[in-house]
């Protein structure tokens, strides 16, 4: 009986630690992509070395793949206070994305074959980071019915104006000013520049192509969901593009409803009901600062993705140091086919070698990748 205790809590304590690593190696997980070696080994069976060699790599990247992280769950039947049956499984929470071979040694009968690998979940590729955000104004627009009062009209080109100090007082925003431009003449005017005397003079914004360019309105209409006051309505729309091209990536609406006075036909009640213009300022200038925290939030929880192009240089991406991209910072391809693969997942890891302002340099991590079928696919960077 004190053996059959002891045995138990020996169980105990090393399901415990297991439990332990693999939660610890899961949360490590939750924050990026993870390099990590692995050895695999095989018997050389019938002198047979290619079943061997392929033995022995799926053994290092299954070991691969648990560095990354494990769930562990056992079972123990006792009969007559007697273990009759142990059983513990250990299942590899996260999968390799990719890897190279270092080495690969065979010692008689044994074939051993050393991995490098990255190895990561759902969770890795994605996190909420603080990274730099360049984006350029273009005209905009504010607009009011006709109906609405005076006081409340005359507000609306100052809280427009305030809405970009407050953008470009955010910490990690670069932003560039180009608001008495519209941008639908911009885009004409880089169909043809020649044609357009305005771009000839004075030139086109540049926009390159990990940046960020915004339109945005501000509209103050009447509300009548609410019959026994007078409510409005302030909708303010942004219309996010990205790159040289324009590329409309999202547009986001944030409404403001203002109550403001109570409908009555006595002057009296109407004057006393109507809140006053300094508070609905306030209130406005408050629902501003959520957007703009609603904004900043959009773009850092958005990864950074960029094109790859085969130049003279090599594997380039149009994003640099300017919009935030490390030395040595990792980006996950997918959409890739690579021959004689072990993996079912049809994706690569590169890495950043050369930083420049606006673009970099990219090698694989997989040696026999051949680059140029990695031309105009997209990467997408891990934090």
């Amino acid at each position: 009986m004190f053996n059959l205790k002891n045995k138990l809590i020996n169980k105990l304590v090393v399901l415990v630690l297991l439990s332990f690593i693999s939660s610890s190696l899961s949360a490590e997980e939750d924050k990026n992509f993870k390099q990590v070696e692995a050895t695999g080994r095989s018997v050389v069976i019938d002198g047979n070395i290619e079943v061997s060699r392929k033995r022995a790599l799926e053994d290092a990247l299954y070991l691969a793949a648990l560095k990354g992280g494990a769930d562990v769950n056992g079972f123990s039947a006792i009969n007559s206070s007697t273990i009759i049956n142990d059983q513990s499984v250990i299942r590899a929470t996260n999968r390799v994305i990719d890897f190279k071979i270092l080495n690969e040694r065979q010692d008689k009968e044994f074939l051993s074959i050393k991995i490098s690998a990255i190895v990561g979940g759902k969770k890795s590729s994605k996190n909420c980071t603080i990274k730099p955000i360049n984006i350029t104004f273009f005209k905009g627009s504010y607009i009011n019915d006709s109906n609405i009062p005076s006081k409340l009209s005359r507000k609306i080109p100052k809280w427009y104006n305030t809405f970009f100090d407050i953008i470009g007082e955010l910490p990690n925003v670069v932003s560039i000013n180009h608001r008495h431009e519209s941008l639908e003449k911009v885009l004409k005017s880089n169909i043809n520049p020649s044609f357009d005397y305005s771009a000839l003079v004075n030139g086109l914004p540049l926009i390159q192509s990990g940046n960020y360019s915004m339109v945005t309105e501000f509209k103050l209409s009447e509300n009548d969901k609410d019959n026994s006051f007078s409510n409005y309505l302030l909708k303010i729309s942004l219309k996010i593009f990205k790159g040289e091209n324009f590329k409309l990536l999202t547009t986001k609406n944030y409404d403001l409803p203002i109550r403001y006075k109570i409908k009555s036909n006595f002057q009296f009640i109407r004057n006393i009901s109507t809140l006053d213009i300094d508070n609905v300022d306030k209130k406005v200038n408050e629902h501003l600062m959520d957007v703009a925290d609603s904004f900043l939030k959009e773009f850092n929880c958005r990864p950074l993705e960029g094109k790859l192009k085969v130049t003279k240089d090599g594997l380039s991406v149009d994003l640099g140091s300017k919009q935030g991209l490390k030395h040595k910072q990792m980006g996950l391809i997918k959409g890739i086919n690579i021959k004689n693969s072990m993996l079912s997942n049809s994706s690569a890891i590169v890495h950043t070698s050369k930083i420049f302002e606006n673009h970099s340099i990219l090698l694989p991590l997989n040696d026999n990748i051949n680059i140029s079928t990695l031309n105009n696919l997209i990467v997408e960077f891990t934090e």
